[in-house]
This record gives structure tokens, C-alpha cells and sequence, in this order.
């Protein structure tokens, strides 16, 4: 602009010269539309120049962001192509009625949408369930996917069975509360992935019956601290008052494997141990171990509790828990009972009562509870022979689940577990149970213990020494001494076998 601004003035002074003042003025005139113009064009033209390279410097974004939309895309359909028709086998025991029904068709329909996944599920029951896993195992015939508690999975990660899952751990951290991912790392491989957190087993008390039979008061007011005698009154006084109704204080089980944990949280908050500190043999005190024992011993011989205690199995408690014949069970994990009873009084199955709960007593009532727990459930993927393809498609289950949060949510208010996803809202709809929730909760990070067993590779095996020589001791065929000592003996002889291997 200023070499044009120059060259017009000298024309100006060539055109006065020859034309005189008037033609000056004119020319002034002029030249200064034609420079205005001229100006105008110029300053048009930049600015046509500066909008094109907006308009490029935008058009280059879109282009970038376009392509690398199109590289992900192209990314996810190469990743369904490498996994669609993989099928991978899915084992799991229902988490809860329903479960089953959105594992078979909803995720299985969802993986497949997502990735060409085809998802065999296999639901199994309770009872055996657990056996059926361990001689998989134990023989080859593992399914590629399972889903079951931590205490179950452990003996296949210590094993060598489980395939690592640290990237599937790594992708899904951002979801997951701090420190959940520990769970299941052994020996630098995540062998596990946690999709709940359990709480531990508590006392759950009939509050309704309680107060129906005169014995609330009883209980114990921070709902925390009570001892063995105490127990003792509130369960021999429900027995009194509901006795011509067919009511007892709670019920006794050792037919089966399933719920010791229950009797570990009894032993430990009476102050026994029950490994060394190595966890290469057992460590049982045998003197507070027998006081605990006693407790059982004296519900039975009291007639505190239904006979057949020996065969009993845990879930047989429950038609006489939910028709209101027991004032108390502890076959029960935080709020899990407390869900269990709001979902059978909404379906009109059971007579609508209301529920709390509370800690495990210890021999004074002074000390705090140890409230036995393993932690979770969550998923597993075996290895098996090595088909990498199959391997990475169920982990993409995995993520899938807990990508999902209607899986979560449904999960915890079904159970009444506690979520592993950071941000995810549970409401149980109920305030009360809602307050239930976070006490039973707290009560778990404060008292919890799962230091026991769950990684070692012969905690399975270990754990089928305790029912029969609980059952024994039930039964009278062996008091506490021998119980304690028979029991020692056989879960050493485990322990040893599998260290020496």
C-alpha cells in the first residue's frame, strides 16, 4: 500500500504543473476515489486471503478429525473382524434371580453387536457349582470366561491357570475406585478383575420379630459391640417368647462347604487365628477356639436353634428365616440380606418385616469384631490352550460388563454389594436400607479381614477339612479339643502336601 500511495503523489505534482489550480483540485479529487478504492480492493483482498486460510486451517481440522474418526473406525472393524465368530464359554453362578437372563441374552447379545462375539453361558447352580470348578481345574476342562468370588478364582491365579488381564485392568482404571485392581494381582499378573466388593458376614436380626417378642431392647445399641453372654440372653429370651409359635434365635449349618467363612469371622473375633503369619501351617488357638466352639455347642444343647445342625445346608435357612421363625441368621454379608428380604416382601412372596444389622459378638464384648471376607466377585479368563483370539474376546466381555452400568447397578441392589465403579449412583429404594448400606459398609473397611488363604493354591483343598470336623463336633461325636486338634492336623497335611509340590 505505501509504494502505491507514493506513485499517486507524484502524478499529482506532474498534473499540477501542467493544468494549473483547477485541475489540480480535480485531480486531488480523483486520485483520492481512486486511492480509497484501491485500498478498499487491497484490504478486500487480504482479508479474502486470511478467510481462505481460516477456511483451509479449518477445512485441514475436519479432514484430520474425519480421518481420525475413519482410522477408528477402521480400528474397531479390524478388531471385529479379528474376534466375529469367536465364541468364547461363560461359567457363572446366578448372582441373583434374573441374572442369568442378562448374561445369556443381554451381554451375549451385546458382545456380539459390539464385536462379533458369540457368548455360550453356562449357568450353575450353588451346590455344585464350586466342585464342578475345582475338578475343571484340577483336569483341563476349564470354560474360557467364569465369574465367581474371589476366593474360588484364587486357587487358578496362584495355580498359573489365569490368563494375565493387565491391559483390560489398565483400560478400565479410569471407571474403578483406587486400589480395587490389587485384588487379584499375583506375582506381577492381574488374574483377576473385580466387578463388586463384598462386605463382610454379619449378624442379620429381624428387628420386627424382635420387638413383636420383647427382646429389642437386648440388642446391642451401637449394633457393634456385645458379648458372648449377652448373644446368649437376647437368643435364649426370643426362644422363651416365641417358643409356642415355633420361633428360635437362629439356626446352625455344616452340610456343606459353602458360608465357613461365617464360623472363621466366629473364631477370629474370639481371638483365635487360624494360619501363621507364612501361611505355611495352621494356627489355631486352641483355648479361645474352644470358647467359641462352646457358643455353637450351647445353642444346640439349649434347643436355641431347629436340630440337624450337622446336615443342615446355609440356603436351607432361609424358608424358616423368611417366614419369620428365626429372630436372627448370620448366613448374611453386609446388606445382602437386607436386599434378599426387601426384593421377596415386594414380590409378595414373604410377610413384609423389617431387617438390621449387626456385628458378630466376641467373648467380653469389649474388643472389635473380625468380619471374614474375601473381598469380591468379579471375572476370570483361563488360559486353557493358549488361543490368544479366544483370550482376547473374553476379556472384551469383561469390558463390556463393566462398561455397561446397568450391569453394575442391578447387581448391587440385587445383592447389596458394593459397586467397584467410582462414579456409579445405587439407589436401593429405601432411605433405611440406603443408611444400612453405608454403615454395613464402614463396618467392612473397619473390621474386615481376608488375610487368610485366598491366594494360596490349596485354599480349595483347605477348606473341605473344616465342615467334617464341624459336623463331628456338632453331632457330640468330638468335643472342641478334638475338633480343633483333628482339624489342625488335616489342614496341615494339606498345606504341606501342596508346598512340597
Amino acid at each position: 500500500m505505501q509504494d502505491w500511495y507514493l506513485f499517486t503523489e507524484e502524478i499529482d505534482v506532474r498534473r499540477d504543473g501542467q493544468r494549473g489550480g483547477s485541475m489540480k483540485k480535480n485531480g486531488k479529487k480523483l486520485l483520492a476515489l481512486m486511492l480509497a478504492g484501491v485500498m478498499l480492493t487491497a484490504c478486500g483482498n487480504k482479508a479474502e486471503v486470511a478467510e481462505t486460510k481460516d477456511t483451509t486451517a479449518a477445512s485441514g481440522e475436519e479432514s484430520q478429525a474425519a480421518s481420525d474418526a475413519a482410522e477408528k473406525e477402521t480400528a474397531a472393524d479390524t478388531q471385529q473382524t479379528d474376534l466375529e465368530g469367536a465364541e468364547v464359554t461363560f461359567w457363572y453362578m446366578p448372582l441373583y434371580e434374573g441374572f442369568d437372563e442378562k448374561m445369556s441374552r443381554d451381554l451375549a447379545q451385546e458382545v456380539k453387536d459390539k464385536y462379533g462375539i458369540i457368548l455360550n453361558t453356562e449357568v450353575l447352580t450353588w451346590d455344585a457349582g464350586p466342585e464342578k470348578v475345582t475338578v475343571a481345574m484340577a483336569t483341563g476342562a476349564t470354560p474360557d470366561l467364569y465369574l465367581d468370588t474371589y476366593s474360588r478364582i484364587a486357587p487358578a491365579i496362584g495355580g498359573g491357570l489365569a490368563a494375565d488381564l493387565s491391559a483390560t485392568a489398565e483400560e478400565l482404571s479410569p471407571l474403578l475406585y483406587d486400589g480395587v485392581l490389587d485384588t487379584g494381582k499375583l506375582n506381577g499378573i492381574q488374574g483377576y478383575i473385580p466387578i463388586n466388593l463384598s462386605q463382610g458376614y454379619n449378624i442379620t436380626v429381624n428387628v420386627s420379630l424382635a420387638k413383636e417378642l420383647g427382646v429389642y431392647d437386648l440388642l446391642p445399641e451401637d449394633k457393634i459391640h456385645w458379648s458372648y453372654e449377652e448373644f446368649l440372653e437376647f437368643c435364649r429370651a426370643a426362644r422363651e417368647k416365641g417358643k409356642e409359635q415355633n420361633i428360635y434365635a437362629t439356626q446352625l449349618f455344616a452340610g456343606s462347604k459353602s458360608s465357613d467363612s461365617v464360623y472363621y469371622s466366629f473364631l477370629m473375633s474370639g481371638g483365635s487365628g487360624i494360619l501363621n503369619g507364612e501361611h505355611t501351617e495352621m494356627a489355631v488357638d486352641e483355648a479361645k477356639a474352644a470358647v467359641t466352639l462352646d457358643l455353637f455347642r450351647t445353642l444346640i444343647e439349649e434347643d436355641l436353634v431347629p436340630a440337624g445342625a450337622a446336615t443342615t445346608v446355609d440356603n436351607d435357612i432361609r424358608p424358616n428365616w423368611y417366614s419369620q421363625k428365626l429372630a436372627c441368621m448370620f448366613v448374611s454379608t453386609g446388606t445382602g440380606e437386607a436386599v434378599n428380604v426387601k426384593k421377596q416382601i415386594d414380590s409378595g412372596d414373604i410377610q413384609p418385616f423389617d431387617v438390621d444389622i449387626y456385628e458378630i459378638p466376641t467373648p467380653d464384648g469389649k474388643a472389635d469384631p473380625h468380619v471374614m471376607s474375601w473381598g469380591s466377585t468379579g471375572f476370570t479368563v483361563f488360559k486353557n490352550n493358549g488361543d490368544e483370539t479366544k483370550i482376547e474376546a473374553a476379556r472384551k466381555v469383561i469390558q463390556t460388563f463393566l462398561e455397561n452400568e446397568v450391569y453394575s447397578q442391578e447387581v448391587c441392589v440385587q445383592t447389596g454389594n458394593s459397586t467397584v465403579l467410582k462414579d456409579l449412583d445405587v439407589d436401593y429404594g429405601d432411605e433405611v436400607l440406603n443408611e444400612q448400606a453405608k454403615r454395613a459398609a464402614a463396618s467392612t473397611a473397619a473390621y474386615a479381614d481376608s488375610s487368610i488363604g485366598v491366594l494360596e493354591p490349596w485354599w480349595s483343598d483347605f477348606r473341605e477339612t473344616f465342615y467334617v470336623q464341624l459336623q463331628s463336633y456338632f453331632t457330640g461325636d468330638k468335643d472342641a479339643e478334638d475338633m480343633i486338634r483333628d482339624w489342625k492336623t488335616s489342614g496341615d497335611e494339606v498345606i504341606a502336601k501342596t508346598l512340597q509340590q
